[in-house]
């Protein structure tokens, strides 16, 4: 029998709720449009935005 494992998914935010939450990454709400723009997406995971803002910034300095 095979072991079934529940996977955890992870909720998706907003563009408005993660510039909202900005300050959760170290960064302005400025960067996480940035971040969101440079990913072409609207919503992200925290796991995905966290990704998609080093990425931003690795970029721009």
């Amino acid at each position: 029998m095979a072991d079934k494992k529940a996977t955890k998914q992870e909720a998706v935010y907003t563009r408005a709720e993660l510039m909202e939450g900005a300050a959760r990454f170290g960064v302005k709400p400025e960067v996480i449009a940035g971040a969101l723009k440079l990913a072409g997406k609207d919503s992200m995971t925290i796991s995905e935005a966290e990704a998609a803002v080093k990425r931003f910034l690795a970029q721009t300095f």
